[in-house]
């Protein structure tokens, strides 16, 4: 399993994977943004087989980030839990999540998440440096959130990296919809793993996490629902080998 990009649902995958065998985590996962909008089930935001943000025109391909929001939530419980169980006692979580808006209120993943096994440990404001104006409601949001997870007490190499709280960098140009920047995976890597250690990311996308924790000299897992993105994540890591 280690040094590859698996195709599949994470929990299965996941439920697969032995105690205490990942040194990280680092992933992003689906924010649920075309399930509901101010409390009604949003069932108008499909184009063919896909589901799409209208205005952006953004695909997830055979996901369609339309859960009912209940369980959306419990489904990220499950999800975390399971990090837990593959973490070792000095693993870290990093979950890139936003504050979200429901029936017309601000919805911060940390209330929901902290109801998982693991323990919140510090929040990283990622600045992306920029937003769209999406409701004219409220400030047009310009962050995400790091939510730092641990299992225990982690393995911390801020020696090796000056980093304050707040992180300031903006979208990599990517073939997935909803990319992080790699510099911020790599911050991550840098922060809470050595060489060699095994860094997961169950919801892989293009590969990002993997890429990076290749040309770091990590141990990568990658897992993602779509084919078309595992071929992508593993062009991307074939042109990494290319370029050493």
């Amino acid at each position: 399993m280690l040094n590859k990009v698996i195709c599949g649902d994470c929990l299965e995958v996941m439920r697969g994977m032995d105690d205490n065998s990942v040194d990280l985590v680092v992933t992003s996962p689906p924010y649920n943004k075309n399930g509901f909008r101010n409390g009604k089930k949003d069932t108008e935001r499909s184009s063919g087989k896909y589901k799409r943000w209208d205005g952006a025109k953004i695909d997830y391909d055979i996901f369609d980030d339309n859960m009912e929001e209940n369980e959306y939530k419990n489904w990220q419980i499950q999800v975390l839990n399971e990090i837990y169980r593959i973490l070792k006692d000095s693993g870290s979580l990093f979950w890139n999540h936003k504050v979200r808006r429901f029936e017309n209120k601000a919805d911060h993943p940390l209330i929901w998440a902290s109801k998982s096994k693991l323990k919140f440990y510090q929040q990283i404001i990622w600045d992306r440096g920029g937003g769209c104006d999406q409701n004219i409601n409220y400030c047009t949001p310009t962050t995400e959130l790091i939510l730092w997870f641990v299992k225990n007490k982690p393995q911390v190499f801020k020696n090796k990296i000056y980093l304050t709280e707040i992180w300031r960098m903006n979208f990599d140009i990517s073939n997935h919809p909803a990319p992080f920047p790699k510099s911020l995976v790599e911050r991550c890597l840098l922060l809470a793993s050595k060489e060699n250690d095994t860094i997961l990311d169950p919801f892989l996308g293009s590969g990002t996490t993997c890429v990076a924790a290749k040309e770091l000299g990590r141990r990568y897992i990658g897992i993602e629902i779509s084919q078309k993105y595992v071929d992508i994540a593993n062009r991307r890591l074939a042109q990494e080998v290319l370029n050493l």
